[in-house]
């Protein structure tokens, strides 16, 4: 299975992303195809749903809110939701952190997490860390 992040940084940033940034993520598997990582930075989604709902309408999926902004459900598509964090990222000092959990989606699954990131070219100078 495929692995890879979605940043969305640069809708949050959109004349420079900064290289010391902070936010919430939800962990996702789509189909039996591709497991990824969706980062917001915190300015831009103040709940792991939104993260969802923007990677959704995105990627042509139909969902909703069950509860406010606070619950999104995704309807007809094959995305299970595995959980959701923090992360900090400090491109100067390659360093990423993985972190904390969602309070509706729950904890993001942290087995192979860190070898899964350091995986990929982008981050494999990275310390990654997961807890």
């Amino acid at each position: 299975m495929a692995f890879r992040i979605v940043d969305f940084s640069s809708v949050q940033y959109p004349d420079g992303v900064p290289a010391l940034r902070q936010g919430k993520f939800v962990h996702l598997v789509e189909g039996e195809e591709e497991e990824l990582l969706v980062l917001s930075p915190y300015e831009l989604s103040v709940f792991h749903a939104q993260i969802l709902e923007r990677y959704c309408k995105l990627n042509g999926f139909e969902g909703r809110f069950i509860r406010k902004s606070e619950i999104y459900e995704v309807i007809g598509a094959d995305i299970e939701i595995i959980g959701g964090g923090h992360w900090k990222l400090d491109e100067a000092q390659l360093k990423l952190a993985l972190f904390g959990e969602s309070t509706i989606y729950g904890k993001f699954e942290v087995k192979g997490l860190r070898e899964k990131v350091q995986g990929l070219s982008e981050y494999k100078n990275y310390e990654v860390a997961v807890r």
